[in-house]
């Protein structure tokens, strides 16, 4: 790495459609759409060995209650295998929010064995029993070719489906193919268009995408205050690459409008989601003391969480600060920046795409964590680059 942050405005793709879009609602307490269960609701003063019985008799709504609960460790040991069970049992039953699930769990691994067939399986039946969010799913299966044949065609043609009827995620991953060029022409004009219709209903990844087009992207007008709004709006819900993208902007444009402390508050939120581009980034601000005083010892801190979350990814990029930062330090400090690192990553182990914060359900691991896995790893700025 070099020293001076610097902001991509192109959106940079790292891999198409590497994982899959949205998990199905978590603790959904019905078979309609959008249903969570929240504290208030008139199963949590059941005792638990009712909620046990009951489920184990087939009745959904406890079969869905025990799931969440073993999801998000709440009142039973934390149990994702168990989870896995209780979510199948209800999607055996049709509830469409649990096949979702089943499929978002096979796909990630979460309490089964991966098994992008069985995803395939469960989006299928989700789809075919009108999930929206079953059908977008299916859809990147088949632009990935992942649990089914490649057929960029027929997932366009879902996500056509989707947007022709406004639903705000099919029109924001539409925008996405246009800004790609995945199975037709590359075409920012139809991207914004779409990214503009999904905006309207405030989907974060629209006003993500709609940011990330006014940073400059290659083909459009470079509009530094539009993107901060739009970067602002995806943030403020919960969308970790805009946080990462508008605190990397806001750090490298101090003359944007900004409260003090925001950008670094912006890149620890998204450090903390899992982002190893924004961990290197706060290395570098305390290795050179911008936004934050100057302290090697929490550049190194930040440089070796960020090496930890990325892997492979982040070693070559990270490799000379991380040996820098070390050579400045005494072998007891190193130990204890060491220790530091590991002790925050047992406390943020996960990757999330999406995290939202307060309420009576952010305890729900993941549930409000994980919004949307991967469709497509683009990012600008495409991590902590520096010159």
């Amino acid at each position: 790495m070099t020293r001076k942050l610097r902001a991509r405005s192109a959106l940079l793709l790292a891999g198409l459609f590497s994982s899959l879009v949205h998990p199905g609602i978590l603790c959904q307490m019905s078979s309609g759409p959008g249903s969570l269960f929240v504290a208030g609701d008139a199963s949590a003063d059941i005792p638990r060995e009712d909620i046990q019985t009951k489920a184990a008799a087939g009745h959904l709504r406890e079969e869905l209650r025990l799931a969440c609960d073993y999801l998000a460790g709440r009142g039973v040991p934390r149990d994702l295998s168990k989870a896995a069970y209780w979510y199948q049992k209800a999607a055996n039953q049709g509830d469409t929010g649990a096949e979702v699930q089943m499929g978002y769990f096979y796909l990630a691994g979460i309490g089964v064995n991966t098994d992008a067939q069985q995803a395939a399986k469960w989006f299928q039946r989700a789809s075919a029993s009108g999930s929206s969010i079953g059908r977008l799913n299916l859809a990147v299966l088949y632009m990935k070719g992942a649990g089914v044949p490649k057929d960029l065609r027929l997932g366009l043609e879902l996500l056509n489906e989707l947007a022709e009827r406004g639903d705000p995620r099919g029109e924001a991953y539409l925008g996405l193919v246009y800004v790609l060029g995945v199975g037709v022409e590359r075409n920012p004009a139809m991207a914004e268009h779409w990214f503009d219709r999904a905006a309207k209903h405030h989907n974060p990844e629209a006003e993500y995408g709609m940011g990330t087009l006014y940073t400059g992207s290659e083909g459009h007008k470079r509009d530094l205050n539009r993107a901060v709004t739009y970067l602002r709006q995806s943030a403020d819900a919960g969308y970790v690459r805009a946080q990462h993208s508008l605190g990397l902007l806001l750090v490298n444009h101090p003359e944007l409008p900004q409260t003090s402390g925001e950008a670094t508050a912006l890149l620890k939120a998204a450090a903390t989601a899992g982002n190893w581009r924004s961990s290197a980034v706060l290395g570098i601000l305390y290795r050179d003391g911008k936004e934050v005083p100057k302290d090697i010892s929490t550049a190194y801190i930040w440089f070796t969480i960020a090496e930890i979350q990325g892997g492979d990814e982040a070693k070559a990029p990270l490799r000379a600060d991380l040996t820098a930062a070390k050579s400045a330090l005494s072998i007891e400090q190193q130990k204890q920046a060491q220790t530091s690192a590991a002790q925050w990553m047992a406390a943020n182990p996960h990757k999330d795409v999406f995290v939202l914060g307060g309420g009576s359900e952010s305890a729900f691991f993941p549930v409000d964590e994980v919004y949307a896995t991967e469709l497509a790893q683009i990012n600008s700025p495409k991590g902590a680059s520096v010159r």
